[in-house]
């Protein structure tokens, strides 16, 4: 019993009660943390507790009686169809050749990407 008063003295002197206290204080608030979602999971969304399913069924079923006596499926709820990407674009085909330069600018400079030079504002004295 000695040696074991003496061990537990000295794993006491290692544990710091402030660590302890600051443990106690994470694991209230993980606790409040899962208490408010858990309060928020278990909400009732106005959903009455007496729902009675025969009548939910019987309201599918004149739902989908009504749907057949409309002409046709509406377009929401056809399958999709291979699109003709060609002819839904309506795109131009790309340009040949070099473009030939407006008249206006046809002695300007270009930069080193080919594109029309920004003449540089000249600064007032």
């Amino acid at each position: 019993m000695k040696s074991a008063n003496k061990e537990l003295k000295g794993m006491m002197k290692t544990v710091s009660i402030q660590d302890v206290d600051n443990l106690q204080d994470e694991m209230t608030d993980l606790m409040d943390v899962s208490n408010e979602i858990q309060e928020t999971l278990g909400r009732s969304y106005g959903v009455p507790d007496d729902v009675d399913e025969e009548e939910l069924m019987g309201e599918l079923d004149a739902l989908e009686a009504d749907m057949e006596f409309e002409e046709g499926v509406p377009s929401y709820l056809q399958p999709d169809k291979e699109p003709d990407l060609d002819s839904e674009l309506n795109m131009p085909s790309a340009p040949m050749g070099h473009a030939s330069m407006p008249a206006g600018r046809a002695n300007a400079q270009a930069d080193e990407l080919g594109l029309p030079a920004v003449p540089r504002a000249s600064l007032r004295g």
